[in-house]
């Protein structure tokens, strides 16, 4: 990784980029372990309210081991089978100013620039997506994978996507549809393929489809009805059962690579992604 230089003195790793995609350089941010912090109290990640907090507690845990959690988010997790961000960024130059919101551990690419409000290992930037520290016009892509469910007003962060979108500039989101929940901290909407175009309906629309099948979403719900009724109320209880039942079903969900090109298997779909362009 590079440097990319915020003032006359101070250096972060991180992907190339001029200063001035910076909103307010001179007095918003603070620089701690390599990272830009936009926000004085990052999040911890998880509410005591809910009650997946046990599952929630060991994916936090598991991100400290980038490594180990992608295996195990890619093998036991949902099946990925509709295009992914790689290919809808695929064509941006290196050198272009690339979000990822909400990113986590995840790196796309090695030019991409990585936010999100918890300062996990592989962010570059902690701060707040409702309210991005970029001026406006002067971002080439944006990336934002099953971020928006857990967003009390994700309709903010589509308007800040919008403002510092360059014209022409690249959009890609994917979101739950038939999912259940599942916190981070916490988890409040879902969106129909139907509902996604709507929600996003300023971007010119590229292209949309099932990004992870309906098998994904009947192991995952499948996983909870059993674990809720063999746990018999004890929640500790269910949330181990409930990993327990994802392992033991997770090599159901390679069906999706055939049933996800049924028609109307978007029915029942686990989540939907969307490509779009600011116009």
């Amino acid at each position: 990784m590079k440097d990319i230089l915020l003032n006359n003195s101070t250096k972060l790793a991180g992907p190339v980029v001029d200063r001035s995609w910076l909103k307010f350089v001179d007095k918003d941010y603070a620089i701690k372990d390599n990272q830009v912090f936009f926000i004085k109290n990052p999040s911890v990640g998880f509410s005591l309210e809910n009650n997946d907090l046990m599952v929630n507690k060991i994916k936090l845990f598991l991100k400290n081991f980038p490594g180990l959690f992608n295996f195990i988010y890619n093998f036991f997790g949902a099946s990925f089978v509709g295009r992914s961000a790689q290919d809808a960024i695929r064509s941006i130059g290196q050198g272009s100013l690339i979000l990822n919101l909400g990113s986590g551990i995840k790196r796309i690419r090695e030019d991409v620039l990585n936010i999100d409000f918890f300062s996990f290992e592989n962010v570059d930037i902690v701060a707040d997506i409702t309210e991005l520290p970029f001026v406006d016009n002067s971002v080439d892509a944006i990336v934002n994978e099953f971020v928006l469910e857990h967003l009390a007003s994700p309709g903010k962060v589509v308007k800040e996507m919008f403002r510092v979108m360059k014209p022409g500039a690249i959009l890609y989101v994917a979101v739950p549809f038939v999912a259940s929940f599942h916190s981070s901290p916490n988890d409040f909407f879902r969106w129909s393929r139907q509902g996604l175009r709507l929600f996003l309906k300023d971007f010119q629309e590229v292209e949309s489809g099932i990004r992870c099948g309906p098998t994904a979403a009947l192991i995952y719900v499948l996983s909870e009805w059993l674990s809720t009724v063999f746990s018999f109320g004890m929640t500790k209880i269910q949330q181990i059962l409930f990993m327990v039942f994802m392992v033991c079903f997770s090599p159901l969900k390679l069906l999706d690579f055939i049933i996800s090109k049924i028609p109307s298997s978007e029915n029942i779909a686990y989540g939907f992604y969307f490509i779009g362009k600011k116009i």
